[in-house]
């Protein structure tokens, strides 16, 4: 037998392995599967989340405008000089121990819902309290519009937040220091304004949707202290 011969029967043996081992064929099935596993498992997490940023889209939604509206209402406070017939309170912050707070005031920007309505001013006045029928944390808004120190037409009001856990507010008055116990919940002011206001929406757990806090400090202006001429 020559050489040529002994070359031409090595190479079909060379050839046989023409396709993958069972061993190979597994282990490529299980990296397959873990990096399948994986990207399902980002999906449901990524689908989740989302699903709970659209679930509470609406309360963020509701607390910016409430809070949005306050911070240009306080923002523009005035104190009418009132007479002894009218009684005007050109400010008023009460919180009762059974949840109610209440927070009343004049103020040249009436905002609620459109734009400031600057050629009126008005008296606010927004009240948390509890729905006894339904158990509902109600957030309601009363509005009345003035001339100066005359009323002009008769109050319209509006439930604006309706499932609130909690709706609290704080001032610090003209006579106090900016400080941690300057704060205080109950306050009358007859003749200058506080000199800021903190509010505090509090929404409660619903679901698997954790508590949701809101929060704002608005420090008024030295304008508002001074009527409108």
């Amino acid at each position: 037998m020559n050489r040529n011969q002994t070359i031409e029967r090595k190479i079909p043996k060379k050839a046989k392995r023409d396709a993958f081992t069972l061993v190979e064929i597994m282990l490529v099935m299980l990296i397959t599967s873990v990096l399948v596993l994986g990207v399902n498992a980002a999906l449901r997490q990524a689908h989740l989340l989302w699903s709970r940023i659209e679930e509470d889209r609406p309360i963020y939604q509701k607390s910016r405008l409430v809070i949005e509206t306050l911070r240009q209402e306080l923002g523009c406070l005035y104190f009418p000089k009132g007479t002894e017939e009218q009684q005007l309170i050109p400010f008023h912050l009460s919180t009762l121990p059974d949840g109610i707070t209440e927070i009343s005031f004049h103020t040249l920007v009436p905002s609620w819902m459109t734009s400031p309505a600057s050629s009126y001013t008005a008296k606010v006045c927004y009240r948390f309290s509890t729905d006894s029928e339904t158990d509902q944390g109600l957030l309601t808004r009363t509005e009345r519009y003035f001339s100066g120190e005359k009323p002009i037409a008769a109050e319209n009001k509006d439930v604006i937040l309706k499932g609130l856990a909690e709706f609290n507010a704080w001032v610090i008055d003209s006579n106090s220091n900016f400080s941690l116990d300057s704060w205080k919940n109950n306050l009358e002011c007859d003749t200058s304004p506080p000199r800021a206001v903190k509010i505090q929406l509090n929404w409660p757990q619903s679901g698997d949707s954790p508590k949701h806090l809101f929060q704002i400090i608005i420090v008024i202006p030295c304008q508002a202290q001074s009527s409108p001429g």
